[in-house]
């Protein structure tokens, strides 16, 4: 591991001792699923982004990118039935996300450098005519990789992605989760706010697991998470893409809306700009394919068939 990415300087213990702690790392998902494969790849500058692969080597590849906050939990429900239909499907954590490297530079988490660091993986795992997928901030920067025609692509999924609409309540996080406490944030990211943040992002929060809180909070608990976060949240791009960009995407697109999604509204006329692209309304929230994977993943599989 390279010594600028394996953690965020003076990031301070995310868990009071007295607190009960999180998961350990042998117990992070996918421990207890044998079928699915762990392993880092290491991109130029050193920095190991997390897989979490399944499937077939010669499948179709399928490329799954998370969106803030999250880790490659969040694609559960989307791992094995991908890699049931004979695709080979890979979950990566981003940077700065689950037990991918944490980078000190605040420049690593520009929408930009973010998409380039996902651009490398591509080319890394020598993935040809890739379905990439993405939820919220992983939706934009699958719709970047499209914008910016990286010939590995043949297709994207975005799942109520950022990059298309407004992203609501960023600049109050931005007042409340100022850049320069960011190396204070890990004191913040307690098992409560974790709970509360994903009950809030479905629809439904009954829906909810005791195991989806504990998993969430394994990652956020990982040292420098509670940094990457903010400094995220202050050097990504949450505006929309302009529309000539869009006009110019090439390949076969799909949106997926969470009708019920209080987090990122609009999506859809500004998706018009996109040629070509398919749009299918689930009932549920910002983490719809969480909350409803059986209509999320009818939609993936069809675009992975074109």
């Amino acid at each position: 591991m390279g010594a600028p990415h394996a953690g965020l300087r003076g990031a301070p213990p995310l868990v009071p001792a007295l607190a009960p702690p999180p998961l350990p790392p042998d117990r992070i998902y996918p421990a207890g699923h044998p079928e699915i494969a762990v392993r880092f790849a290491a991109l130029h500058d050193g920095l190991r982004l997390r897989l979490l692969s399944a499937g077939p080597e010669t499948g179709r590849p399928v490329l799954l990118l998370h969106g803030w906050g999250a880790s490659a939990y969040s694609y559960r429900w989307q791992i094995p039935a991908l890699a049931a239909a004979g695709h080979r499907v890979i979950a990566a954590e981003l940077p700065g996300h689950g037990l991918s490297d944490k980078p000190e530079a605040l420049d690593a988490y520009t929408r930009p450098a973010m998409t380039a660091a996902l651009a490398e993986l591509l080319d890394v795992l020598d993935l040809r005519d890739a379905l990439v997928a993405g939820v919220s901030m992983g939706g934009g920067i699958a719709l970047g990789l499209a914008v910016t025609h990286h010939p590995r692509v043949g297709r994207v999924a975005l799942v109520n992605p950022v990059g298309l609409a407004p992203v609501r309540f960023t600049t109050v996080a931005q007042l409340v989760s100022p850049l320069a406490l960011r190396d204070y944030a890990s004191y913040v990211v307690a098992k409560p706010l974790v709970s509360w943040f994903l009950h809030l992002a479905y629809a439904d929060p009954a829906r909810v697991t005791d195991d989806d809180v504990e998993q969430y909070w394994a990652t956020a608990a990982q040292p420098g998470f509670g940094a990457a976060l903010v400094a995220c949240l202050h050097r990504f791009s949450w505006a929309p893409y302009a529309e000539r960009e869009l006009s110019g995407i090439r390949v076969p697109a799909l949106l997926v809306v969470g009708t019920r999604d209080h987090l990122i509204t609009g999506c859809e006329g500004r998706a018009a700009a996109v040629p070509g692209i398919e749009i299918v309304r689930v009932d549920g929230g910002h983490a719809v394919n969480e909350e409803r994977p059986a209509e999320v993943n009818a939609a993936l599989l069809a675009l992975a068939r074109e």
